[in-house]
């Protein structure tokens, strides 16, 4: 009995260290965080061997968009090409066109779109690449972290460590006294 007394006070030990410092200081009633987030997106088009175009406009530099709007965008090869490799930012996105058309996701920061050209019945050996799964912030959803609830957690955690010590011990000394 003493072992498993000892084992939680170890745990609970070390969850003492872990909690971290809350955003609000308790003479507090709230505190305010706040973050400036951009209304608008740049995208830089680079397209050597072709154009790339959005509503018949072809688009070329770097053009600004509204921030988590989606836009799909039309690859139009020069004569005697064809696409090769089309990268949204870092991301190899080549398997997401269809029908030379490319639908981008919720814009949520500037990126580069990126279109590489071969000449027509030119085959190359495919590179294998790690993509990263695209995931999105749904709008209006953007929020800050401020790691109180990780502390909350913590704290939870380390507290229900110490009652069930403290109640295994009191258990313990009960027995002891019944023998």
């Amino acid at each position: 009995m003493k072992k498993l007394a000892v084992i939680l006070l170890a745990v609970f030990l070390l969850c003492v260290p872990c909690i971290t410092v809350f955003a609000v200081s308790p003479e507090q009633k709230g505190a305010t965080i706040s973050t400036t987030v951009p209304a608008v997106c740049h995208i830089t088009f680079i397209s050597d061997g072709g154009r790339i175009e959005e509503d018949n406009k072809e688009r070329k530099g770097t053009e600004t968009f509204d921030r988590s709007s989606v836009h799909t965008f039309h690859i139009v090869p020069d004569s005697g090409k064809e696409i090769d490799k089309v990268l949204f930012g870092e991301e190899d996105v080549t398997s997401q066109v269809r029908d030379n058309h490319f639908t981008t996701p919720p814009l949520t920061k500037d990126t580069t779109f990126t279109v590489m050209y071969k000449e027509t019945g030119t085959t190359f050996e495919p590179v294998s690449e790690p993509t990263k799964p695209y995931t999105s912030i749904p709008q209006g959803s953007e929020t800050t972290n401020t790691g109180d609830t990780a502390t909350a957690s913590v704290f939870v955690t380390a507290t229900v460590t110490a009652v069930s010590a403290i109640f295994i011990l009191i258990l313990a000394n009960r027995r002891k006294k019944r023998e």
